[in-house]
């Protein structure tokens, strides 16, 4: 079920240009699931944070910023679907301005697929499979929980100290081998990547 989800609480659908943008404070949805499953993420151009939250649920948090335009947010859509051990989020619409925040269980895999925009990745246990085409990408990883590990950029900069590698320039890329149990596999078109040590 595809929600167009306006307003601070609950499920509303704007139906006027005419809302005050100082009365739009974000939106929230959230659907129950089990850690230990698979977290698709299809996410619209914009800025996220995903990060470990409630064992047993999905939660989706969204707050406009000062230069957010009523217009655009009317056009926001947010879906949040769960089948057995596969939840999957979507997000749609002219996202410029607006903050997400997508709280998933610490054991879940991550899939996550987006053109452009901002995306910081922590406190996730799992395999971690991600796609984007351009900005700015940062994952937080746990060297001794992977056992192996591949980013690349082809135009900018691959920071993974934590695993003991810095690069930058064209074409960009580490192939890292461990004792561990979990697969990473970030890609970057254009921006910079950051493989930083969970603290």
């Amino acid at each position: 079920m595809k929600l167009v989800l306006i307003g601070s609480v609950g499920v509303l659908a704007l139906g006027s240009l005419a809302l005050a943008q100082e009365a739009y404070t974000g939106g929230a949805i959230e659907r129950r699931f089990v850690e230990g499953g698979r977290i698709r993420l299809d996410l619209s151009s914009g800025d996220y944070t995903v990060r470990a939250g409630d064992s047993d649920r999905v939660r989706v948090r969204w707050t406009p910023g000062n230069e957010a335009r009523v217009k655009d947010l009317t056009k926001l859509s947010v879906d949040v679907h769960v089948s057995g051990n596969l939840a999957t989020v979507v997000t749609e619409g002219p996202l410029k301005h607006v903050n997400f925040v997508i709280e998933v269980p610490a054991r879940s895999d991550v899939h996550l697929r987006m053109r452009a925009g901002d995306v910081e990745v922590s406190g996730i246990e799992g395999h971690k499979d991600i796609r984007m085409t351009a900005g700015d990408l940062k994952i937080a990883v746990r060297r001794e929980s992977l056992a192996r590990a591949h980013a690349s950029v082809t135009f900018g900069d691959l920071d993974a100290r934590a695993l003991g590698v810095s690069k930058s320039g064209i074409k960009r890329s580490l192939d890292w081998i461990g004792g561990g149990t979990y697969a990473l596999d970030a890609r970057l078109g254009a921006g910079d990547l950051t493989l930083a040590e969970t603290r």
